[in-house]
């Protein structure tokens, strides 16, 4: 059977098919810890017992990796499997010690180095023309939103690449700029009609992310209301729909650490309305944070839901203008 093969083929190498699925290397250890499915902060454990990718998590239950695959993004074994077997190629079997993890001096000189190799979004170039075909092209682009020509993709190619700065509102170096402490890359057709053709055309860089940390896609005047979703086109598409900033967490794990910051007043939590209901959950797990938390007494909260279940705002912006051009 196909699940066999991919499963039978994947043995030995989940790690990096997560990794690059976009799962942060620190749920990937053999210690209680996070969830990446449920949010939990202390009930999951990644066992990975005879290199099958096995986990247990005291709320989510157990299961394999291809399992925890298919519950971290969302989908179905059928749309799963084709991305991880585009994967297989390009990934070698751990030794059997424990794979080891970069320094902070060895991850903050992998992201000085692709920080360096980007540039601002210019008109014409592919993420402007992928923006572009999701009706989100911008006169100025945020300074969170970046763009390389040729970036390595992980999986033996190099591609443009549309780079996502990911930072916490505030945390700023000595001369007052933000602080960046990671990267997300969408690579892209040649031509900016689309994200690339490959197994995993989103990627983080390697390392955790703190809570709070998000692409700040619009700046933030100090006062009055703030939005957040998960991804950022999403976030982008959302902001377009109701004149408000919106930030992207990148993830519904994220999301749910999500902080607004200071001076906000209201806070709209743009949920992916998901099939398996991730995203109602991850907006409903932060509403209830910030409802309770006694630092955000008087904050506003909301919850704004696509109309159709299994779309995200970026859907609903894309109906949205396709409905004005045929009126």
């Amino acid at each position: 059977m196909f699940h066999e093969k991919t499963s039978n083929a994947a043995k030995g190498k989940w790690r990096g098919i997560l990794m690059a699925l976009g799962m942060a290397e620190t749920f990937l250890k053999d210690q209680h810890g996070p969830c990446p499915i449920c949010g939990g902060n202390d009930r999951f454990r990644w066992d990975n017992q005879d290199g099958r990718g096995t986990y247990i998590c005291g709320q989510c239950g157990a299961g394999d990796g291809m399992k925890l695959a298919m519950e971290y993004t969302g989908m179905s074994f059928s749309e799963i499997a084709p991305k991880i077997d585009g994967l297989l190629g390009n990934l070698k079997p751990e030794s059997g010690s424990q794979r080891r993890e970069m320094t902070g001096d060895e991850r903050r000189n992998m992201l000085r180095a692709t920080y360096s190799s980007t540039q601002p979004i210019a008109k014409g170039d592919a993420a402007d023309k992928y923006l572009t075909t999701r009706r989100l092209d911008q006169p100025t682009y945020p300074a969170a939103l970046r763009f390389s020509d040729a970036m390595k993709d992980g999986e033996g190619g190099v591609r443009p690449c549309m780079v996502a700065l990911v930072g916490i509102h505030g945390i700023t170096d000595p001369k007052g700029r933000q602080r960046y402490c990671s990267m997300h890359r969408t690579f892209l057709k040649p031509d900016g009609s689309g994200k690339a053709e490959m197994a995993s055309p989103r990627k983080m860089m390697p390392g955790s992310l703190p809570d709070g940390a998000c692409v700040m896609l619009s700046e933030w005047p100090g006062h009055g209301a703030i939005g957040v979703a998960e991804g950022i086109e999403t976030a982008m598409s959302a902001s377009a729909m109701f004149d408000m900033p919106v930030w992207a967490a990148l993830n519904a794990t994220m999301m749910e650490k999500w902080f607004p910051p200071a001076g906000a007043d209201e806070v709209a939590i743009f949920v992916d309305s998901d099939a398996n209901f991730r995203g109602l959950r991850a907006g409903a797990i932060l509403a209830n944070k910030l409802r309770t938390n006694p630092k955000y007494v008087g904050l506003e909260v909301n919850i704004q839901t696509p109309r159709i279940i299994g779309t995200d705002w970026a859907d609903e912006w894309t109906a949205r203008v396709r409905a004005g051009s045929e009126a």
